[in-house]
């Protein structure tokens, strides 16, 4: 039910409200996670797609990662709200903001979204504040980023943190999680491996699965 990302800024939301329509419909358990950032809160396929979901009370959860940066802009150089999650009061869904760093935040509240969405309750919005150490793009330097805010989010990795928050409290070793992060390492290296040696797709490719193909009786 976790929304894969496209290629147009904000497209999951509606997508996201498809899904969630047919799980309703076939009286599935199914519940839909739309993710998008912070920029896409303020494009029309977000309010669109918030009161629809209400409306309709369907299973969808929209989970909007706050890293403070649109692109390259300021959070507050281009949003009106102080919280993202405000916006939700306008549609009539329950809007939290939440510590995106902090899994038990985070898995506290998902859990209650999620159980409101299967029982029929309809959607959440869920702002997660957290950061990113990168640019928004390749070859990005983040000027834009006070040097002493990047650091302080640095200082404040919620990774080795929680890495080592499992160690101490016994839920793992450091072998294990070292055996975990190679496997995954290795697998992420295999897929990339396998799709420099892929060839590229046809022309055909850009025709299919924009219309209906018909299908002899």
């Amino acid at each position: 039910g976790v929304m894969v990302t496209t290629g147009i800024v904000g497209s999951s939301m509606p997508i996201a409200n498809g899904l969630a329509w047919a799980a309703q419909m076939d009286g599935s358990s199914r519940v839909v996670v739309a993710f998008f950032g912070d920029g896409a809160s303020n494009i029309g396929a977000f309010h669109e797609s918030l009161n629809l979901a209400s409306l309709w009370k369907l299973p969808v959860i929209f989970v909007c990662p706050n890293n403070g940066y649109g692109e390259h802009t300021a959070y507050d150089v281009a949003t009106s709200v102080d919280k993202i999650s405000t916006r939700a009061i306008s549609y009539g869904m329950p809007g939290f903001t939440v510590d995106g760093n902090d899994p038990d935040d985070m898995y506290a509240h998902m859990a209650v979204a999620i159980e409101r969405a299967r029982a029929g309750d309809g959607p959440t919005l869920l702002e997660c504040k957290t950061f990113r150490f990168l640019g928004h793009v390749l070859g990005d330097d983040d000027f834009y980023i006070p040097k002493e805010v990047k650091e302080a989010a640095i200082a404040n990795d919620p990774l080795p943190a929680l890495r080592a928050r499992l160690i101490a409290e016994g839920h793992a070793s450091e072998e294990l999680l070292a055996a975990m992060q190679a496997d995954l390492e290795a697998e992420i290296a295999d897929a990339e491996a396998f799709g420099m040696a892929s060839p590229l797709p046809s022309v055909d490719e850009l025709r299919r699965d924009v219309f209906a193909e018909e299908i002899a009786a």
